[in-house]
């Protein structure tokens, strides 16, 4: 009974939920944010679909969790030669750096500590490909210091409703109702 009303219930929000969203919320996994040069780092984890299918690196960019962008890069031709693929810690892309391979489409902004950002990385499935599969990885972060004044990265969380808050080092993310209800 519970899943009829849950599916019932997802198929009523799905049709009467404005697209911004449902988009908002449309991730295949969480993107991996990461501190390299005192600066976050990003790449997407080696998850059982990566390692399925050939995926490549398209798209990355980074907005304030209230609004507007901050930084974003994609690549410059699908043919893919000599770009570095971001599929862990080790070959992250470092805030503001725009390896071989890629253009800046908005150049990066300072990052300021204890505010929410999001990140969104996108990678293509057939490189060139008009109806390649896509995936997508993002997460909610902050950029503060520890005790010792040394920069760290913490999670961000939202109240559903816009307003936002860094995590404390070791507190975890609440699932709400639209955790509950999509299951992320």
């Amino acid at each position: 009974m519970q899943d009829f009303f849950r599916n019932g219930l997802i198929c009523c929000l799905v049709v009467l939920l404005p697209a911004t969203v449902i988009a908002r919320s449309n991730k295949d996994a969480d993107a991996v944010v990461t501190l390299r040069d005192d600066k976050p780092c990003f790449s997407y984890p080696k998850d059982e679909e990566i390692l399925k299918r050939p995926y490549s690196f398209s798209y990355l960019g980074v907005s304030k969790n209230t609004g507007g962008v901050v930084w974003e890069i994609q690549i410059t031709s699908y043919e893919r030669k000599g770009l570095i693929e971001p599929n862990s810690p080790e070959n992250c892309i470092g805030y503001g750096i725009v390896n071989p391979g890629m253009k800046e489409d908005k150049a990066a902004k300072q990052l300021l500590p204890d505010l929410p950002y999001h990140v969104f990385i996108s990678v293509a499935e057939a490189p060139g490909g008009r109806n390649s599969y896509d995936r997508k990885f993002a997460l909610d972060f902050c950029i503060s210091n520890n005790e010792k004044g040394e920069p760290i990265i913490l999670g961000a969380s939202g109240d559903g409703k816009g307003m936002w808050h860094c995590l404390k080092p070791g507190e975890t993310r609440k699932r709400g109702f639209w955790g509950w209800l999509f299951g992320k």
